[in-house]
């Protein structure tokens, strides 16, 4: 009877602890749907194993040198973890087909054994989408694997190069058990509650239920004056934020300030520009994402801001120049709960802002730099080139210190958002917005790009500091000349405040900008029977005499290609071509539509033996509706156009 009790007692015993941690696993997976659960505090610590170049430099997977911990005959072994823990992310820009293996507790067999690809195409269960998925140049994983007593993961491949891979370590009750399919299937539920989030077929404020109250806000700015836009008196929390995007804001850009102040700390919480914590990027909407974004609509935000006895939002407009609206009239709707902060498991939301302009040599931009408990949930970057036509800042690494000790150091910038391949057709080549990362822009010709990207269940908690820093060159001793703006969103136990002024256009000497557009970044349209020949470092247009009546429309210069310049503001140019010879040596010239820019322009006349010979064509008009130049030729002539590249010079407006 004894013997039967104890077996009884022991059946249980590790049925609830079986219990215990698939309710753990459901909750780990449910921080990528929930995002009311972003405040919650957690223990662990956050690390990071990844490819980056020991020595400093920049072979970061290229070679794949520092993209496996030892070598065994298996293969090359990624990991070798200790438990209990669990993988939160995994990304790469290279996968293969050859196979990954994933030993867990010491076992001889492995659990999982895959192609490496598999992990990312969505296809194969339990990695599916959208947690499993491809974009921007970068595929990612964040499919939660758990590991009791530790994880070996081998690449049975020759070259593993890029690669980062994400993992926290679990105290006694957080423990997950080892991952299995069984235990994903236990949680298809979830996994459709994530789908419907990321896809944004499920609004945020259903999270909350029958808890959510709504205030219409209705706020008049006027110049240099300030308004409140919501306030809290007994404690609770906003949980959402949605403001109409009037033509009026759009044109205020950098103009309007948010700020937000909790529990009438010293400091404000918020206090930046309110695009910016929307994620505009150049003056344009510019991230949607299911957290925090904006469009032509409207200006949304879903990360709950729990307070303990009171909260306040504040806008204040600065009115700029003498285009600037009088006045701005903004409405939407704040959400909010009753629930007040629990300030043992929950921390408030803080953001730190910073602009730092021309940053000196081997001087990381500083996105975060926080003091107390917490975790860090978001990062938006915006990054502005300031040496022509490059955007050879965006080889710099992430670095994030937690607690004191160096934990991720990432391997590119574009990497950081789980992009891949900068300046590269279909990789990270444009602005495009997911779920919980993406590309803010990508314009080879103006040097601009930026992204965001957030964290759910990879969120870094640290218990003493967090600072978080991105390089702006590939190593020390190559510097880029970069104009850097971040916004770095997290959870702290007190008020944090330590940001740099973003409007600083008035306070800075400008280094001389002009903006180059070289063929690796032309986007163009061919005439009818036109060609082009890419001939590194040029690109050669070309076009025969025709009897076609398509040659005939034009009397005096027929088209032969239209250059996009969608990237350029708006404003007034003088442009440049930096062109070379070819065996016709026709003349060419450069129009905008049906307007012509610069007279003939020869290319029989002598050339520099390397590159091309650069003269001005003239100025052209940007707006919103003319965006492009076209080079013609003369209707008898056998074209060929030699292009180095164009420059463009904004010529700035006087101030009244």
């Amino acid at each position: 009877m004894m013997k039967q009790l104890l077996i009884t007692v022991l059946f249980f015993g590790a049925f609830l602890n079986v219990s215990a941690q698939n309710d753990n696993y459901r909750k780990e997976l449910l921080n990528l749907a929930d995002v009311s659960r972003l405040p919650l505090y957690r223990s662990g610590n956050m690390e990071q194993l990844s490819s980056y170049d020991r020595t400093g430099g920049n072979d970061d997977g290229f070679s794949g040198k520092y993209s496996a911990i030892r070598k065994e005959p298996e293969g090359l072994v990624l990991a070798d973890l200790k438990g209990p823990g669990v993988v939160n992310r995994i990304w790469t820009p290279t996968p293969e087909a050859d196979t990954v293996k994933f030993y867990f507790d010491g076992e001889k067999k492995p659990r999982i054994s895959i192609p490496f690809i598999n992990l990312f195409n969505g296809k194969q269960f339990p990695f599916v989408a959208p947690l499993s998925g491809s974009q921007l140049g970068g595929f990612y994983c964040y499919l939660p694997i758990p590991y009791e007593k530790s994880l070996k993961i081998v690449y049975t491949g020759k070259n593993l190069r890029f690669h980062q891979l994400q993992y926290r370590t679990l105290e006694k009750k957080e423990r997950m058990g080892s991952f299995s399919t069984a235990l994903v299937n236990q949680q298809k539920d979830a996994l459709e509650k994530i789908a419907a989030a990321w896809g944004r077929q499920a609004s945020p404020l259903q999270l909350y239920g029958n808890k959510v109250k709504s205030q219409k806000v209705n706020v008049v700015l006027k110049k240099g004056a300030e308004a409140s836009l919501f306030a809290l008196k007994q404690g609770g929390r906003i949980v959402g934020i949605e403001l109409g995007a009037g033509s009026d804001l759009l044109q205020a850009y950098h103009k309007v300030l948010l700020t937000a102040r909790w529990d009438n700390e010293p400091k404000n919480a918020l206090e930046l520009p309110l695009h910016n914590f929307f994620g505009f990027a150049f003056g344009k909407p510019a991230m949607q994402s299911m957290l925090l974004g904006s469009d032509r609509n409207k200006l949304y935000s879903y990360l709950p801001m729990p307070v303990d006895a009171s909260a306040e939002l504040r806008l204040k407009y600065d009115k700029g120049t003498t285009g600037d609206p009088e006045e701005i009239l903004l409405s939407g709707t704040v959400y909010y709960t009753e629930d007040k902060r629990n300030p043992a498991t929950e921390g408030k939301l803080y953001a730190q802002a910073r602009r730092q302009y021309n940053i000196p040599q081997a001087v990381p931009h500083l996105i975060a730099n926080v003091k107390g408990r917490g975790h860090y949930i978001g990062t938006i970057l915006q990054t502005q080139g300031l040496e022509e036509g490059s955007t050879y800042y965006f080889e710099g690494d992430d670095r994030a210190f937690i607690d004191g000790k160096l934990k991720l150091h990432g391997t590119g910038s574009e990497d950081y958002f789980n992009g891949g391949w900068y300046a590269v057709t279909d990789k990270w080549d444009k602005g495009l917005s997911l779920p919980i990362h993406g590309a803010l822009a990508y314009d080879l010709m103006t040097s601009r790009t930026g992204g965001y990207r957030f964290y759910l269940a990879d969120k870094l908690n640290f218990q003493d500091s967090l600072r978080l820093t991105i390089e702006h060159q590939p190593e020390a001793k190559i510097n880029v000349k970069t104009d850097y703006t971040s916004v770095g969103l997290f959870y702290a136990d007190q008020p944090q405040f330590e940001n740099s002024e973003i409007r600083i256009d008035d306070q800075i000497t400008r280094l001389p900008q002009r903006h180059k557009l070289t063929p690796q970044g032309m986007v163009y349209s061919l005439y009818w029977l036109a060609t082009a020949d890419y001939q590194e470092p040029s690109i050669v247009f070309g076009l025969k005499p025709s009897d076609s009546w398509t040659a005939k429309i034009d009397i005096d210069a027929v088209p032969v290609v239209q250059v996009s310049l969608q990237g350029l503001d708006n404003g007034r140019y003088k442009v440049y071509v930096e062109h070379g010879k070819t065996e016709q040596a026709s003349p060419f010239s450069v129009w905008q539509r049906s307007s012509q820019v610069s007279g003939w322009i020869p290319t029989d006349v002598e050339m520099p033996k390397e590159g091309g010979k650069t003269v001005y064509a003239g100025e052209i008009e940007i707006t919103d509706d003319l965006k492009t130049i076209t080079l013609r030729k003369r209707p008898a002539d056998l074209a060929s156009v030699r292009v180095f590249s164009f420059l463009f010079e904004k010529i700035e407006e006087k101030k009244p």
